[in-house]
């Protein structure tokens, strides 16, 4: 990991973080309701975090990916679906 700060836009919007952290880091931090149970509507976490659930699917730059497998880098794309 570098460390190096670069933007991303998250939902259109653009966002500073560092380089190399893991997207879902990201996303808990910026985008809470991004994972929420569809129960209770609360907020919630990581489920596997290792790519096998496919609960964490994000569109990063025009594909459909599991950001527990993606990694921060300059200029990403990422959709989570919840301006939608």
């Amino acid at each position: 990991m570098s460390g190096r700060e670069v933007r991303i836009l998250l939902d259109g919007a653009a966002v500073n973080c560092t380089e190399g952290l893991p997207l879902t880091e990201v996303l808990s931090a910026r985008a809470p309701g991004w994972r929420y149970s569809p129960k209770l509507g609360a907020p919630r976490g990581m489920f596997c975090g290792m790519g096998l659930c496919m609960e964490c699917a994000v569109e990063v730059d025009g594909r459909w990916t599991r950001a527990c497998l993606e990694r921060v880098r300059p200029d990403m794309n990422v959709r989570t679906g919840m301006a939608e």
